[in-house]
């Protein structure tokens, strides 16, 4: 009897015993492997996992080129400064109330998003930027020259961890609304360019990036132009006539 049960029979209800424990074996192999392949690739390419930390108040003095962004004096964390992307709630920017305040000492208090070396505060509704009475000083930025670099463009908000996938084409309609609402924009680079994953875009004098750069938002480009560290934040100044996908 047990001789026949190994036989296959191609009208047979049930395949034989050996014959599916193979199968059952070869499934669930194949289902381990795909896991193991998703989660070794995912790690590759992420920078390091995002998430919203929490409430947090914040003080230095506001610059609004490329966007908005808290540029926050050095100490025993960041020697070199600190600078924070600011954006609202929703998908939107700070609003009219940046530019009141560019160039001024602030205080900015909302929810801290981070993911690896990126740090975002969305700024509460109500008084979330309050003016200061102190100097507003700031280090100049350092010319750190010209580049050609592979990655995606992002936006700041979702990328950093507010929502997920916070990047590829499954966020690709969200990335270019929050872009287009003022959220600042970022270049997740494939390598670490001077060991920073994540390039705050600008255009190549160093204001906001042209409105064709959404057409290129959440797909796999290479683009070109000049990078300045300002504080511990990357600022890319591209040559956005020669931005390519690849």
């Amino acid at each position: 009897m047990s001789a026949e049960a190994d036989f296959f029979i191609g009208w047979a209800a049930r395949a034989p015993r050996p014959l599916a424990r193979f199968i059952a074996m070869v499934v669930g192999a194949s289902l381990i492997g795909l896991v193991l392949l998703a989660v070794t690739l995912g790690r590759a390419s992420d920078a390091g996992a995002g998430d919203i930390v929490g409430e947090a108040t914040m003080s230095g003095v506001l610059q609004t080129a490329p966007y908005p962004l808290l540029r926050v004096a050095p100490d025993q964390s960041h020697p070199r400064g600190h600078s924070v992307m600011l954006a609202g709630e929703g998908k939107y920017g700070i609003g009219p109330r940046g530019d009141e305040l560019a160039g001024k000492p602030v205080e900015a208090r909302g929810a801290l998003v981070k993911r690896g070396d990126l740090d975002m505060l969305i700024v509460a509704p109500d008084d979330g930027l309050r003016p200061l009475d102190q100097p507003a000083t700031t280090s100049p930025a350092i010319p750190l020259g010209r580049w050609r670099v592979n990655g995606e463009i992002c936006d700041g908000k979702c990328n950093a961890g507010v929502m997920r996938p916070g990047k590829g084409l499954a966020h690709r309609a969200c990335a270019s609304l929050c872009v287009s609402g003022g959220v600042p924009a970022v270049f997740v680079t494939t390598a670490p360019l001077e060991s920073a994953s994540f390039l705050l875009l600008a255009d190549a004098n160093g204001g906001p990036p042209p409105p064709a750069m959404l057409d290129l938002v959440a797909l796999p480009v290479t683009l070109e132009g000049e990078v300045e560290r300002r504080d511990d934040m990357l600022v890319f100044r591209v040559d956005w006539p020669r931005a390519r996908t690849r």
